[in-house]
């Protein structure tokens, strides 16, 4: 392609830009029309509840409003991104909050943006074209689009200088305004969304962060009650074992002695691995459920305990037993630390969320930020993107409310 040739491109490009930016403001001066519109409409609405107390017009304003808001969104990304377009995209959705933002924002960008395009572009016409009528005209009204009279030959010949400086200030500023009002569109409508869903990545990770410290302190745990409790056991009853094996042929007697010993070892060993057993997933919890695994739970505490589970079904395994181990680890609170007498526990189902309430009678002061058992309650909920609520004044009662969603 020879140089002419590229030039010629180049000039037909920005002009075909031109032309695209012209037809985006041109509506977007119509969707400036339809927002003051819309703006009196919703006033009217106003006025009109609160003379008649009801009235229809809100609601069909307010389906007018998305109906013009999706428009706008699919303009804007028409103009910033065609290809996208091309391949399809359904309409966005925008709350109705971001929408009446807009709505009074595009009632002035978008008439600015039309305006200007207009002028400049009335601008070229009018000046280019000034040679071939301005005699038609009288003196007075025969005013060039650069200021100057036309009232001779000389002078209409010079105006379609005037007319290419119209004409490159449309084809620089137009496209630059329509992309600048397009980005503007996309802002407010489009990124609270984005906004809401950067937020929601931060909050999914300091989640997951919570999930693998809580399943690290839980593998610890469980390593370590293997190590101190049942292992220590296992090789006790290994040593006795060895001690029989010497003893059989020269003290019968006492090589019963140590088998009797090793016998206890040994159920001792047993009932320390069924406890950590019960403590990765209760046999109970996986057979008849959360209502009669708390019920358990509360026969088996130190402080007397009553519980309120009347209605509540089975719920998905993980919750279940992450509604268990709270209730664990609160009571092991209760009796370690709070000096009470009495504990309640309730648990109930209601709108795909499961609510426990731990209650006891204590001396209150519950800290969950001095390492209890209560920030492990914290964590072990924030992992389900449930809610934890502790109130434990001085002098008591403590109530742990914790807040559990069955699909997460």
């Amino acid at each position: 392609m020879t140089h002419a040739g590229e030039l010629l491109y180049q000039h037909r490009t920005a002009l075909e830009r031109a032309a695209h930016g012209a037809r985006y403001a041109a509506s977007a001066g119509a969707g400036a029309l339809r927002s003051w519109m819309l703006l009196g409409g919703f006033l009217l609405s106003h006025v009109l509840t609160v003379v008649f107390i009801r009235t229809p017009l809100f609601a069909r304003m307010t389906a007018l409003l998305e109906k013009s808001t999706e428009k706008d969104v699919r303009l804007a990304c028409e103009r910033l991104d065609r290809d996208s377009v091309r391949a399809g995209t359904p309409p966005r959705r925008v709350a109705f909050r971001p929408s009446m933002y807009w709505a009074a924002t595009h009632s002035l960008t978008g008439l600015v943006s039309a305006l200007v395009a207009f002028v400049l572009a009335v601008g070229v016409v009018v000046s280019l074209t000034c040679p071939l009528w301005w005699w038609l005209l009288p003196p007075e009204l025969a005013v060039s689009p650069g200021g100057y009279r036309v009232d001779s030959w000389p002078a209409a010949l010079l105006t379609p200088v005037v007319g290419l400086v119209y004409l490159g200030l449309f084809v620089f500023c137009v496209p630059r305004l329509a992309d600048w009002h397009a980005l503007l569109a996309r802002q407010i409508l489009l990124d609270p969304d984005r906004g809401r869903l950067r937020t929601r990545i931060a909050e999914v990770t300091a989640l997951r962060q919570t999930a693998l410290e809580a399943h690290g302190l839980e593998l610890r745990r469980i390593e370590r009650d293997l190590h101190d409790g049942t292992q220590n056991r296992l090789v006790a009853v290994r040593m006795h074992l060895g001690l029989v094996e010497r003893l059989l042929a020269e003290d019968p007697g006492r090589a019963r002695e140590l088998v009797a010993v090793a016998k206890g070892a040994a159920d001792e060993a047993l009932g320390e691995l069924r406890s950590v057993v019960r403590s990765i997933y209760p046999p109970i919890l996986a057979d008849q459920g959360l209502a009669m695994a708390l019920e358990s739970l509360a026969s088996r505490s130190a402080v007397y305990c009553s519980v309120e589970v009347a209605g509540l079904p089975r719920l998905p395994a993980a919750v279940e037993t992450a509604a268990y181990f709270v209730a664990t680890e609160a009571l092991t609170n209760v009796v370690k630390h709070s000096a009470a007498t009495r504990a309640h526990i309730a648990a109930c189902e209601e709108g795909g969320v499961v609510g426990i309430r731990i209650t006891d009678d204590g001396r209150g002061g519950a800290d969950d930020h001095q390492g209890s058992g209560l920030s492990g309650i914290h964590q072990r909920v924030a992992a389900f993107e449930g809610r934890t609520r502790i109130s434990s004044p001085p002098g008591g009662p403590t109530t742990i409310e914790v807040k559990l969603p069955c699909a997460f």
